[in-house]
């Protein structure tokens, strides 16, 4: 395998991971179910959103932090 490849399936990955984890978000049903880890980090995600500062004005966010799940 080559770097572009890996590279490729990396993006690939993280793509996926965030998908499943607006799912669980999204679902309050399935997030009951979820594994504890991905309860923990949602909750954390929620209390660091609360309180976390709003951009500057022309700032723009294209997507979220990657989360180390």
């Amino acid at each position: 395998m080559n770097a572009e490849r890996n590279l490729t399936l990396l993006r690939e990955i993280e793509a996926n991971r965030w998908f499943l984890l607006m799912a669980y978000r999204e679902n309050p049903a399935l997030l009951v179910r979820a594994e504890p880890r991905i309860r923990e980090w949602i909750a954390l995600q929620g209390q660091s959103e609360s309180t976390a500062e709003a951009p500057q004005s022309g700032a723009t966010r294209s997507e979220p932090d990657a989360p180390h799940v």
